[in-house]
């Protein structure tokens, strides 16, 4: 088709821009989605409690909360069924749904068929018995009762009256409302497609609409359907798409300008258009070939009565008044244009915050303005210092960098910080470019400048030469006030917003090309908000063919779609609307437009925000499914010296942590939970509790195995435990291994006739072989035999069906996720080992050239949306080489992230246990740094940039070449201790007295120097850091603020 692009005459196309919904109707026979697609992090609880953990969590709890449980009650006789009865009729309506029901046929008959069914339920299961029983016995005197007694057995934790609660809210409530109306809600718009083939209509919702932030109040009549009129020749083809640019507030609801909206397909997709319709365009197409598409969304000037405000009053009607004298407020007046030099006095302060920063010089006058890592690798004669950390102000026309005075006392004395460095903002050799995307670093490069104060006599010199460019590099803790920074840094030097703004597709190899629109700030952070923009590209992307098959059905299945900005196989998520202070972030999208000054800038993308996956496909097709994780108390077995040691296992993504009881944490037995009022709320404090209860297990966890180094798992045959095994190692390929995982344990009549504990072994004839029939062993792949033992034969059976299905998928999901990984290195560089072909009589063509564009639909995984919205208590884990400090022997670690802390365990190659290194690193007040950056901070000798990078082959089959530094990451942080409560709150929580504690900015920081196995696990990891660094600091709003106003400023 050459340069030509088709164009669809659609000349009467307006889309208003603030619109209410409709209730546009869906197909009929849509199925629902799948429950077990959110009936994923299941847990269980295997054996039976010791009397003395339920005495003491129900103590706790009554502290806490001294109401009645949500299935128990302190009242006695006729009254306990009466109150069991009236909480469940509370939630019957959510239990209802929660099996399966659909609400047109709720009604009273169902309501009391429900309250029957659940109290049935409740009464003969058993810790109802238990909780009677404890009723019963209350008198009785502490010291009289039992404390060495077991209670209970397995139990499924979040599974209430045989309704799993945990159960993903948003799921059933869109299961919910799919089954009690054919309709959904989707944006609205007046716009009209025209094209001369039959197309098929779609209408999809998007985000996740949950009963209590949807809106309630809108109805079909309010929306401004467009769908009569004429529409050209052959309108009985036409097929409609609903949009809607805006949100549907009430400030967008009454009105507003218009946009014209024209979309340009070119290539083969409309080979059926009248050649008359074909015109030359000026619009890209997508670079990828046979399959390249373009949708393009235009606006137009408005035609507006009123005239357009000055920038001034934008200004001003978005401003905090509360927050004049702050930088935060200063920041705030910015909005989406730059700060007006002409509106701020001197001496205000715009933004400040703690930085690290690495200062270079060069006497050369010809340092690229795009100065990032590559240039600075290549960058002969630099001068650089060391990292440090700095107080970075910035004040009107300049920027100001502080440091702490090397004389003690110096600062109380003169009254502020030693003003080491200023950057002026009006030099036109001042640049601004992005150094690192990995690290969200930004380098600023100016002139050498000399320290003035206006009048002052006084002056302090930056360097003495007055010649050649000072550099500085800027490394913030917190990603998106780093995107804060650069957006307002942009505007500031004189960055202006494109013409159009590029938002891809890649699954669909599409394009959506949107103007940015003239007018005032507040009207294009509207148009250009987060959700808006999804709705749009939502909304344009309906008409692409391969739309409903690859997007619509996963979305039907609960995934949504977000927006992400991508640099080759990196992925940062649009997520956070708000900045730290918890005021709207207006740039929030547009913000990544500054990332454009960069040798290789990054795109914007709408993806499918993927979280991690909880199934794998198996060779023959079908689906393996994660086992729900396990966790009990349990006795190891010595092989030598027969030493019992009690011991408390629990699971987690694939490994098996061991902690000492008194460190369990274990979970709250069924009935005996807070009374918060209804299902819903307690199922969301009981998800974000369990993750919590995770991350103390994983802190206090004295050990940890990889599931994946488990050969076998078989009772125990003898009566004293071996110290080693003789099993060879099967291939995971055979039908032999899998035979042997997927087969369930025997189970004699004598196994059930066991009543475990002291007891029954009292009543056995043979207590030897019964004690050896209640345990089993680990054989695992060091040669190691590791023997436990369970309270009874029936909790030994169920240790080992569940470890064994444990064990299968987790040896299965390890293989995909490495041939995942593998994949995504493929698509960065040629393939290093070629593949070797059955046939080699004919020529295959050479291996494409890698394409960056590629879809890569396995970073959804690798940058999991787990990570941001807390689902798992592991929110990142994996093997790495660790150093403490610059110097010393780098150590095979089991590293894991896990609540704002980083626990490490020392891996040893005869080990039969990864044993804790009780080092738990805190990442408040840390800093992450990646590449070139971090590799400059080692010592003379350690590192040569000079040096090519070998090619490596890794026992899983991942192939990389990266350089070294691309496989370094390094963490700045202060030593804190570890302080968790009772209430399940992991987050560090300050108070008044440790806000004071302000670390000075030359106080010393812990390092560790962490070394992965190639560039796409160090970013991975980097992201992972960052989101959770990112997430602490807006836990900690108070101690973040005194952070970034500690230290006085140069008077103005």
């Amino acid at each position: 088709m050459g340069s030509s692009t088709l164009v669809l005459p659609l000349t009467d196309l307006r889309i208003p821009l603030f619109l209410p919904f409709e209730y546009a109707v869906s197909s009929a026979h849509e199925p629902p989605p799948d429950p077990q697609h959110y009936d994923s992090h299941r847990r269980m609880f295997l054996g039976p409690m010791p009397e003395k953990v339920i005495s003491q969590t129900e103590a706790t709890l009554k502290k806490q909360r001294p109401r009645p449980g949500l299935f128990r009650s302190n009242s006695r006789g006729g009254e306990d069924a009466d109150d069991i009865s009236e909480i469940i009729k509370q939630n019957a309506f959510s239990f209802f749904i929660r099996e399966g029901g659909r609400p047109e046929d709720w009604g009273e008959d169902e309501e009391r068929n429900v309250v029957e069914e659940m109290f049935k339920r409740w009464r003969s299961s058993e810790w109802a018995n238990i909780w009677r029983h404890r009723r019963e016995t209350k008198t009785a005197s502490v010291a009289t009762r039992q404390t060495n007694n077991w209670v209970g057995g397995s139990f499924e934790i979040g599974r209430f009256l045989g309704v799993n609660i945990l159960q993903d809210s948003d799921a059933i409530r869109d299961m919910a409302s799919m089954a009690g109306s054919s309709a959904r809600r989707m944006p609205l718009s007046s716009a009209r497609v025209s094209a001369d083939w039959p197309r098929t209509s779609t209408s999809m919702s998007f985000g996740r609409e949950t009963f209590l932030s949807a809106s309630t109040s809108l109805h079909p009549g309010n929306g401004h359907s467009d769908t009569e009129g004429s529409a050209g020749p052959g309108d009985s083809h036409y097929a409609s798409s609903s949009t809607s640019l805006l949100r549907p507030t009430q400030e967008r609801i009454n009105g507003g300008p218009k946009a014209h909206t024209e979309f340009a397909l070119p290539g083969p997709a409309l080979a059926e258009v009248p050649p008359a319709q074909v015109q030359s365009d000026d619009i890209v197409a997508s670079g990828r070939k046979g399959k390249g598409r373009l949708v393009h969304y235009a606006d137009q000037a408005m035609e507006d009565d009123e005239e357009t405000a000055p920038p001034s009053e934008v200004l001003e009607r978005t401003g905090h008044e509360s927050l004049q004298d702050t930088s935060a407020g200063a920041a705030a007046k910015a909005t989406l244009g730059s700060p007006s030099s002409a509106n701020l006095d001197w001496g205000e302060v715009i933004m400040r915050d703690r930085m690290l920063v690495r200062t270079c010089y060069s006497k050369s006058d010809n340092i690229s303005p795009r100065f990032d890592e590559q240039q600075h690798r290549t960058t002969q004669h630099l001068l650089d210092n060391d990292l440090a950390e700095y107080l970075v102000a910035w004040r009107k026309d300049r920027i100001e960098l502080y440091t702490d005075h090397n004389i003690p006392g110096k600062e109380w004395y003169i009254g502020h910080k030693h003003l080491a460095f200023v950057i002026p903002l009006t030099s036109p050799r001042t640049q601004l470019s992005l150094y690192s995307f990995v690290d969200l670093a930004f380098c600023i490069t100016c002139e050498p400048t000399k320290i003035v104060r206006e009048g002052s006599k006084k002056r302090f010199f930056l360097r003495r030469a007055r010649d050649g460019t000072n550099i500085f590099i800027f490394k913030q803790k917190s990603r998106s006030r780093a995107f804060d920074w650069l957006w307002l840094l942009w505007r500031q030097l004189g960055g202006e917003l494109p013409s159009t703004i590029d938002v891809r597709n890649p699954r669909v190899a599409t394009k959506v090309k949107i103007d940015i629109p003239p007018g005032d700030a507040d009207r294009l952070s509207r148009v250009f908000s987060r959700e808006n923009v999804i709705a749009l590209c939502m909304n344009a992307l309906a008409s692409v063919p391969d739309w409903k098959r690859l997007i619509e059905r996963e979305m039907q299945e609960g995934k949504t779609l977000e927006l992400a900005w991508r640099q080759e196989s990196y992925l940062d998520w649009v997520w956070l609307d708000d900045d730290v202070d918890g005021y709207e972030r207006r740039w929030a999208v547009l913000c990544g437009l500054a990332l454009k000054q960069s040798s290789r800038p990054p795109t914007l993308e709408i993806r499918l925000a993927d979280h991690s996956p909880t199934y794998i496909h198996l060779k023959n097709g079908s689906r393996l499914h994660e086992p729900p994780a396990i966790e009990g108390y349990v006795e190891r077995i010595r092989p030598n010296s027969q030493m019992r040691q009690n011991l408390y296992l629990a699971t987690h993504d694939g490994n098996l942590f061991v902690m000492t009881p008194n460190h369990a944490y274990p979970p709250s037995p069924p009935g005996l939970a807070p009374n918060i009022g209804d299902v819903e709320a307690f199922a969301e404090s009981l998800r974000k509790s369990e993750v919590n209860r995770g991350a103390k297990q994983i802190m206090h966890a004295i050990g940890v195995n990889d599931l994946r180094t488990v050969l076998l798992i078989r009772r125990a045959s003898h009566p004293a435990p071996e110290a080693m095994h003789k099993e060879a190692s099967k291939s995971q390929d055979s039908d032999i291994w899998a035979s042997i995982w997927a087969q369930s344990e025997e189970r004699t009549p004598a196994d059930e006739a066991d009543e475990g504990g002291e007891e029954g072994l009292k009543k056995a004839e043979d207590k030897v072989h019964l004690k050896m029939r209640r345990s089993f062993e680990l054989l695992l792949t060091t040669g190691h035999v590791v023997r436990f033992e369970t309270h009874s034969c029936r909790v030994a059976s169920e240790w080992i069906e569940r470890l064994r299905a444990l064990v299968l998928y987790w040896k299965q999901r390890h293989r995909t996720d490495a041939k995942e990984e593998m994949d995504l290195a493929q698509s960065r560089r040629p393939r290093l080992t070629p593949l070797t072909r059955v046939v080699q009589d004919e020529e295959f063509p050479p291996d494409p050239p890698p394409d960056m564009g590629a879809p890569m639909p396995a970073l959804g995984s690798l940058y999991s949306w787990c990570v941001i919205e807390g689902c798992k208590s592991i929110v990142k884990g994996g093997k790495l080489f660790v150093r403490k400090g610059l110097f010393g022997q780098y150590k095979l670690v089991q590293l894991f992230l896990t609540a704002g802390h980083l626990t490490q365990f020392r891996i040893k190659p005869k080990s039969s246990l990864h044993q804790t290194m009780h080092r738990t690193a805190s990442l408040a007040d840390a800093y992450v740094c990646s590449g070139y950056l971090a590799a400059m901070t080692l010592p003379k000798g350690q590192y040569r940039a000079d040096v090519n990078a070998d090619p490596r082959r890794y026992q899983d089959g991942l192939e990389t070449n990266d350089p070294e530094e691309e496989m370094l990451f390094m963490i700045w942080y202060h030593p804190q201790a570890l302080k968790l409560d009772n209430s399940a709150q992991v987050e560090p929580q300050t108070s008044s007295k440790k806000l004071k504690a302000i670390p000075p900015l030359s106080g010393k920081r812990k390092l560790l120097v962490c070394r992965t196995r190639s560039r796409l696990e160090r970013d991975a990891w980097c992201w992972a850091l960052n989101c959770e660094i990112e997430k602490l600091v807006r836990a900690q709003k108070e101690r973040e603020a005194k952070l970034r106003e500690a230290g006085s400023l140069v008077p103005s």
